[in-house]
């Protein structure tokens, strides 16, 4: 096997960037445009919504400025996944991350990177999708 100076060994993304990816994701599925609305209302009415009253994002889930092109690529390959008779979804395949990861000249270790961390945003999305679906039925009951 050939090294390349460029690229890191094995294993070498730390494990809190994944960590703090996924809760800044879970952060604007479950709260951002909630959160940017009653902030926008906040500034038209100030008296009448409290700041206490607005979603604050918890320091785990602090938004950076990488998170955006994994959360772009997420929304574009979002729904190249198969669909299961009972509304259930799966994981994006790997042959979709493969195909835009080549069109955009993603290779070597930064698709390693790209697949570890769009794994990880799918991820979180197959949960919240699975706790909103329970939530439905356990309001249905």
């Amino acid at each position: 096997m050939v090294c390349r100076p460029c690229r890191q060994a094995a294993g070498r993304i730390r494990r809190e960037r994944r960590k703090k990816l996924t809760a800044a994701f879970r952060f604007d599925l479950e709260w951002k445009g909630h959160a940017d609305w009653l902030a926008e209302l906040r500034k038209e009415y100030p008296d009448e919504i409290p700041a206490s009253q607005i979603p604050r994002r918890p320091a785990e889930a602090r938004e950076e400025l990488w998170h955006e092109f994994y959360w772009q690529a997420w929304n574009v390959l979002r729904f190249d996944r198969q669909y299961l008779d009972t509304g259930a979804e799966t994981p994006i395949s790997f042959v979709a991350y493969d195909t835009f990861a080549r069109r955009y000249g993603i290779e070597g270790e930064a698709f390693d990177r790209f697949h570890i961390f769009m794994t990880a945003i799918d991820a979180e999305w197959l949960r919240h999708s699975a706790e909103k679906a329970k939530q439905r039925k356990e309001a249905e009951s």
